[in-house]
């Protein structure tokens, strides 16, 4: 019983990871996205060489030369040189 609840466990983590969001920031300086979930704007700050996961519901996002995207939760928002490109 113990290792069906760990695998349903592992199943559902696996599967609420795999449906966000990431970014990467490929440049060497900060580069900023604008998050908007649920109504709500957060600035989003990526480090130079950093990764981080976001949006697992959904969301919209504003690249930093100001176009707006839609995210379902599944893409790659990836930064060089200054352009963001969504993959």
């Amino acid at each position: 019983m113990w290792k069906s609840l760990v695998a349903a466990v592992a199943l559902v983590a696996a599967i609420g990871s795999a449906h966000a969001a990431s970014a990467v920031n490929k440049d060497a300086e900060t580069r900023t996205l604008v998050v908007t979930e649920g109504g709500s704007k957060t600035d989003l700050a990526l480090a130079g060489g950093e990764t981080v996961e976001f949006c697992p519901n959904g969301c919209f996002v504003t690249l930093p030369n100001g176009d707006l995207e839609a995210l379902t939760g599944s893409e790659t928002v990836e930064i060089s040189g200054g352009v963001a490109r969504i993959k």
